[in-house]
């Protein structure tokens, strides 16, 4: 039966699973209970604070001092209590008592101003995105200046390259304070756990387990088919329907909290078109949502115009969404190109674009896809090219658009998207978007402390930003997970980023 939750928060099998990251045997004794999860992405370090993907390190094993319910998409304190500000610059964390390293190194504030110092130091994105001045640390009092105010510091506490680690232990793998320890870490191969008896939290329930990552969706699934894995994250859409009717199998869907959409390139070869409102609508016009949640991604998504996902106090309202070249013929004539029956043309000549994308989200491709036969319908010629590493790709600059995915409603209030995607030196600001108004908004945004004011500026925010056209928002995509029958506890998360896969309460019958 495939569960769909609403909330704010599978002798040829064989050889192609041998040597593709398929789930190894863990070697766990009789009686006790073991449990294979693949997922995603594999880890590009050991070291949790430069760590690119959080699929092995959300693993039960790391904590941060605050956390996000995926119930209600709130921040709560995880290794903080609680923390408090008068002026959005000057912050005090109550750091919780009573937790341990798993190597047996008791958690108090220096370990954990240690700890966010070594993150600053090697993660020049984290320097950035938690624009810290100054800690203190005394008992299990942590004080934090920050550079300018700053409410977003709480939130910000919730990424995965800020989980506390004892940095001092030299060790080949971090020691973190989770229900489970790393006994082995290969970032090549598998990382395998073991249960933490002095977790501050109560024992978990299983024994052990075996965390394997593979990109491709179709050796997950055979890695769940053959027995050899009990849980797979994202399995390919296309298997959803067989997973469904097989009795062994449970499909879970979730509303996702990222978005596909097209970026587009403000300072590239065509950036005064791009830079043109009314060609940015009209491009806007030859995307066809409801085609692409219904077809491409099997309707596992829902459509969206703005960056920020239905269902969440941050979302606004859907306007018009609607697919119509008639449409877009009238927007690219307003933005001063020729349209002669049917066709739009530039001093003579077709307009072409380039198109970037990358098959990591194999959806994005098709999207690109269906976005150029759109457009050549109307005379627009769009090549594709296909990235090995589409960030790689997009610094370059030689590009017009792009499909990408983005988590956009992350931290619980969307900081780390906005201040990522649209101030001129964001880290996911590929297309160079330097827009003063937006910029105020977000710079406001920032020194508000008041929650509700909060919400309500990103709202705000999210409409700007559609009315602006800038970048072209289309679906959202649900997150899916399958796993055994066998298999309980099991909450498959709306985002990879700020939810533990593996938890104290995930249990197995043997």
């Amino acid at each position: 039966m495939k569960i769909i939750r609403f909330t704010a928060g599978l002798v040829a099998s064989a050889l192609l699973l041998a040597g593709c990251g398929a789930v190894e045997d863990s070697g766990a004794g009789p009686g006790s209970k073991h449990l294979d999860l693949v997922t995603v992405y594999p880890a590009n370090s050991t070291d949790a604070h430069v760590n690119h993907t959080s699929f092995i390190l959300n693993s039960g094993t790391t904590e941060t001092l605050v956390g996000l319910d995926p119930e209600t998409n709130e921040l709560y304190g995880w290794l903080a209590t609680d923390w408090s500000s008068e002026d959005s610059i000057h912050w005090t964390f109550a750091i919780r008592e009573g937790v341990s390293f798993h190597d047996g190194t008791p958690m108090d504030a220096e370990a954990v101003r240690t700890s966010l110092q070594h993150s600053i130091d090697v993660n020049p994105g984290m320097a950035a995105a938690l624009k810290i001045a100054e800690m203190q640390a005394e008992g299990h009092t942590l004080k934090i200046t920050t550079s300018e105010p700053y409410a977003s510091l709480p939130s910000q506490l919730v990424h995965y390259n800020t989980v506390i680690t004892n940095v001092a232990a030299s060790t080949e793998y971090p020691i973190g304070t989770g229900a489970f320890r790393f006994t082995s870490f290969n970032t090549t191969g598998a990382a395998e756990l073991e249960r933490f008896e002095d977790y501050w939290d109560g024992k978990a329930k299983l024994d052990s387990v075996t965390m394997t990552a593979n990109e491709d969706a179709n050796t997950r699934l055979l890695s769940l088919q053959s027995g050899q894995a009990d849980v797979i994250y994202r399995p390919s859409l296309e298997s959803l329907d067989a997973l469904e009717k097989d009795s062994d199998f449970t499909v879970d869907a979730v509303p996702g909290a990222r978005v596909y959409h097209l970026i587009y390139n403000y300072r590239g070869a065509n950036s005064d078109l791009f830079n043109n409102i009314e060609f940015r609508r009209g491009i806007n016009a030859l995307v066809d949502r409801e085609a692409i949640a219904g077809t491409i991604l099997h309707g596992n998504a829902a459509v969206t115009d703005n960056p920020m996902p239905g269902g969440s106090p941050l979302s606004p309202p859907l306007e018009d969404i609607s697919f119509s070249t008639d449409k877009a013929l009238e927007h690219f004539r307003k933005a001063g190109l020729d349209v002669t029956d049917g066709r739009v043309t530039r001093n003579g000549a077709p307009v072409t674009l380039k198109v970037g994308t990358y098959v990591a989200r194999p959806e994005l491709p098709q999207i690109a896809q269906a976005v150029q036969a759109n457009a050549a319908k109307l005379g627009i010629e769009m090549t594709i090219d296909t990235a090995d590493n589409i960030d790689e790709y997009l610094l370059a600059g030689d590009w017009d658009l792009a499909t990408y995915s983005l988590a956009t409603l992350t931290r619980g209030d969307g900081s780390y998207f906005v201040n990522g995607a649209f101030l001129p030196d964001g880290a996911q600001n590929f297309g160079g978007l330097d827009d003063p108004t937006l910029i105020s908004m977000i710079d406001t945004f920032n020194a508000t402390v008041d929650t509700q004011s909060r919400a309500g500026q990103i709202r705000d925010i999210a409409v700007y930003v559609r009315d602006q056209s800038y970048n072209s928002y289309i679906v959202s995509p649900f997150e899916t997970s399958a796993y055994k029958k066998t298999v309980s506890g099991w909450i498959t998360p709306s985002n990879e980023f700020e939810f533990q896969m593996i938890t104290r309460d995930l249990d197995i019958e043997q």
